[in-house]
Protein backbone atom coordinates (compact mmCIF):
# COMPACT_ATOMS: atom_id res chain seq x y z
CA UNK A 1 0.00 0.00 0.00
CA UNK A 2 2.59 1.97 0.83
CA UNK A 3 4.04 2.00 -2.56
CA UNK A 4 0.71 2.90 -4.29
CA UNK A 5 0.96 5.95 -1.87
CA UNK A 6 4.19 6.87 -2.78
CA UNK A 7 2.87 6.64 -6.51
CA UNK A 8 -0.28 8.26 -5.74
CA UNK A 9 1.44 11.63 -4.61
CA UNK A 10 4.01 11.29 -6.92
CA UNK A 11 0.93 11.42 -9.90
CA UNK A 12 -0.17 14.22 -7.57
CA UNK A 13 2.90 16.25 -8.18
CA UNK A 14 2.92 15.85 -11.63
CA UNK A 15 -0.53 16.86 -12.20
CA UNK A 16 -0.12 20.17 -10.37
CA UNK A 17 2.82 20.51 -11.74
CA UNK A 18 1.73 20.27 -15.20
CA UNK A 19 -1.55 22.09 -14.22
CA UNK A 20 1.08 25.17 -13.09
CA UNK A 21 3.38 24.31 -16.48
CA UNK A 22 -0.14 24.54 -18.88
CA UNK A 23 -1.15 28.00 -16.89
CA UNK A 24 2.12 29.45 -17.42
CA UNK A 25 1.99 28.84 -21.03
CA UNK A 26 -1.81 29.78 -21.25
CA UNK A 27 -0.86 33.26 -19.21
CA UNK A 28 2.17 33.69 -21.61
CA UNK A 29 0.04 33.21 -25.17
CA UNK A 30 -2.22 35.44 -23.56
CA UNK A 31 0.19 38.22 -23.08
CA UNK A 32 1.47 37.68 -26.18
CA UNK A 33 -1.84 38.41 -27.57
CA UNK A 34 -2.62 41.36 -25.94
CA UNK A 35 0.69 42.70 -26.75
CA UNK A 36 0.40 41.72 -30.56
CA UNK A 37 -3.09 43.63 -30.73
CA UNK A 38 -1.36 46.75 -29.00
CA UNK A 39 0.66 46.89 -32.17
CA UNK A 40 -1.75 47.51 -34.02
CA UNK A 41 -1.21 50.92 -33.62
CA UNK A 42 1.79 51.20 -36.86
CA UNK A 43 2.24 54.08 -38.52
CA UNK A 44 -0.44 55.62 -40.53
CA UNK A 45 1.32 56.33 -43.83
CA UNK A 46 -1.22 56.28 -46.44
CA UNK A 47 -4.53 58.13 -44.83
CA UNK A 48 -5.57 61.77 -44.16
CA UNK A 49 -7.89 62.44 -42.49
CA UNK A 50 -9.58 65.84 -42.41
CA UNK A 51 -7.00 67.80 -39.77
CA UNK A 52 -4.12 66.32 -42.27
CA UNK A 53 -6.14 67.88 -45.51
CA UNK A 54 -6.63 71.25 -43.71
CA UNK A 55 -3.33 71.71 -42.46
CA UNK A 56 -1.94 70.44 -46.16
CA UNK A 57 -3.74 73.55 -46.93
CA UNK A 58 -3.07 76.37 -44.82
CA UNK A 59 0.66 75.22 -44.19
CA UNK A 60 1.30 75.19 -47.60
CA UNK A 61 -0.37 79.04 -47.75
CA UNK A 62 1.31 80.15 -44.66
CA UNK A 63 4.93 78.71 -46.27
CA UNK A 64 4.08 80.72 -49.51
CA UNK A 65 3.72 83.99 -47.72
CA UNK A 66 6.84 83.66 -46.03
CA UNK A 67 8.62 82.78 -48.83
CA UNK A 68 7.24 86.11 -50.46
CA UNK A 69 7.77 88.28 -47.04
CA UNK A 70 11.60 86.52 -46.95
CA UNK A 71 12.03 88.15 -51.14
CA UNK A 72 9.94 91.54 -50.25
CA UNK A 73 12.40 91.98 -47.25
CA UNK A 74 15.31 91.64 -49.77
CA UNK A 75 14.10 94.30 -51.75
CA UNK A 76 12.06 96.95 -48.94
CA UNK A 77 14.49 96.54 -46.37
CA UNK A 78 17.61 98.35 -45.67
CA UNK A 79 19.21 97.12 -41.95
CA UNK A 80 21.50 94.70 -42.49
CA UNK A 81 19.71 92.34 -39.66
CA UNK A 82 16.50 92.36 -41.78
CA UNK A 83 18.04 91.38 -45.08
CA UNK A 84 20.06 88.67 -43.30
CA UNK A 85 16.08 87.33 -42.27
CA UNK A 86 14.03 88.09 -45.37
CA UNK A 87 17.15 85.54 -46.92
CA UNK A 88 16.71 82.70 -44.75
CA UNK A 89 12.89 83.08 -44.18
CA UNK A 90 12.63 82.74 -47.97
CA UNK A 91 15.48 79.93 -47.69
CA UNK A 92 14.02 77.45 -44.76
CA UNK A 93 10.37 78.11 -45.99
CA UNK A 94 11.27 77.90 -50.13
CA UNK A 95 12.69 73.93 -48.53
CA UNK A 96 10.03 73.24 -46.22
CA UNK A 97 7.79 73.54 -49.11
CA UNK A 98 9.65 71.33 -51.23
CA UNK A 99 9.36 68.39 -48.78
CA UNK A 100 5.49 69.14 -48.17
CA UNK A 101 5.44 68.71 -51.85
CA UNK A 102 7.13 65.89 -51.71
CA UNK A 103 5.19 64.19 -48.93
CA UNK A 104 2.03 64.78 -50.87
CA UNK A 105 3.05 64.10 -54.39
CA UNK A 106 0.59 61.14 -56.20
CA UNK A 107 -1.88 61.45 -53.37
CA UNK A 108 -5.26 63.11 -53.61
CA UNK A 109 -4.61 65.82 -50.75
CA UNK A 110 -4.24 69.30 -52.07
CA UNK A 111 -2.01 72.07 -51.16
CA UNK A 112 -2.34 75.95 -52.36
CA UNK A 113 0.00 77.71 -54.30
CA UNK A 114 -1.07 80.37 -53.46
CA UNK A 115 -0.99 83.08 -50.24
CA UNK A 116 -4.72 83.74 -48.39
CA UNK A 117 -6.38 86.79 -48.46
CA UNK A 118 -5.41 88.05 -45.49
CA UNK A 119 -1.83 87.37 -45.84
CA UNK A 120 -2.05 89.18 -49.27
CA UNK A 121 -3.44 92.31 -47.98
CA UNK A 122 -0.40 92.18 -45.49
CA UNK A 123 1.69 91.43 -47.90
CA UNK A 124 0.59 94.39 -49.98
CA UNK A 125 0.71 97.15 -46.95
CA UNK A 126 4.13 96.29 -46.12
CA UNK A 127 5.32 96.55 -50.19
CA UNK A 128 4.32 100.37 -49.87
CA UNK A 129 7.28 100.46 -47.09
CA UNK A 130 10.82 100.84 -47.48
CA UNK A 131 14.34 101.78 -45.42
CA UNK A 132 13.84 102.08 -42.06
CA UNK A 133 9.65 102.16 -41.94
CA UNK A 134 9.45 98.58 -43.48
CA UNK A 135 12.65 96.87 -40.87
CA UNK A 136 10.43 97.52 -38.16
CA UNK A 137 6.82 97.19 -39.61
CA UNK A 138 7.96 93.92 -41.41
CA UNK A 139 9.76 92.46 -37.94
CA UNK A 140 6.69 93.38 -35.92
CA UNK A 141 4.59 91.57 -38.12
CA UNK A 142 6.66 88.58 -38.65
CA UNK A 143 7.13 88.00 -34.60
CA UNK A 144 3.01 88.04 -34.63
CA UNK A 145 2.41 85.89 -37.37
CA UNK A 146 5.07 83.38 -36.25
CA UNK A 147 3.03 83.58 -32.82
CA UNK A 148 -0.17 83.41 -34.70
CA UNK A 149 1.55 80.17 -36.54
CA UNK A 150 2.66 77.57 -34.20
CA UNK A 151 -0.96 76.69 -32.95
CA UNK A 152 -1.43 75.10 -36.36
CA UNK A 153 1.68 73.12 -36.27
CA UNK A 154 0.91 71.87 -33.10
CA UNK A 155 -2.61 71.16 -34.10
CA UNK A 156 -1.41 68.92 -36.77
CA UNK A 157 0.66 67.28 -34.42
CA UNK A 158 -1.80 66.98 -31.75
CA UNK A 159 -4.66 65.54 -33.95
CA UNK A 160 -3.27 64.51 -37.30
CA UNK A 161 -3.18 60.85 -38.49
CA UNK A 162 -0.87 60.76 -41.32
CA UNK A 163 2.56 60.05 -39.74
CA UNK A 164 4.61 61.60 -42.54
CA UNK A 165 2.60 64.53 -41.98
CA UNK A 166 3.03 64.60 -38.54
CA UNK A 167 6.78 64.53 -38.81
CA UNK A 168 6.66 67.27 -41.16
CA UNK A 169 4.74 69.70 -38.87
CA UNK A 170 6.98 68.79 -36.06
CA UNK A 171 10.26 69.83 -38.13
CA UNK A 172 8.54 73.22 -39.28
CA UNK A 173 6.99 74.29 -35.89
CA UNK A 174 10.76 73.94 -34.97
CA UNK A 175 11.73 76.23 -37.39
CA UNK A 176 8.88 78.45 -36.81
CA UNK A 177 10.13 78.62 -33.25
CA UNK A 178 13.89 79.35 -33.78
CA UNK A 179 12.39 82.02 -36.76
CA UNK A 180 10.12 83.72 -34.39
CA UNK A 181 13.61 83.92 -31.66
CA UNK A 182 15.74 85.24 -34.93
CA UNK A 183 12.73 88.07 -35.35
CA UNK A 184 12.84 89.17 -31.68
CA UNK A 185 16.79 89.59 -31.87
CA UNK A 186 16.38 91.25 -35.24
CA UNK A 187 13.94 93.32 -33.58
CA UNK A 188 16.34 94.24 -30.69
CA UNK A 189 19.49 94.94 -33.12
CA UNK A 190 17.31 97.47 -34.80
CA UNK A 191 16.09 99.33 -31.61
CA UNK A 192 19.48 99.36 -30.69
CA UNK A 193 20.52 101.28 -33.75
CA UNK A 194 18.03 103.98 -33.36
CA UNK A 195 19.30 104.81 -30.31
Amino acid sequence: MRTSNVNQSAANTFRRKTRIAGATLLSAFCLLGMTSCEDDDEPILTTYNQQDRNFAMTSSQYLNAQISFGQLALSNGEDDSVLEYGTMLSEENTQSRAELESILADTDVEISGEISAAMQAKYDELEMLTGEDFDMAFVNFQIELLDDNISMFENQNDNGENNNLKTFSDKALGKVKDQREDAVLVKAEIELEDI
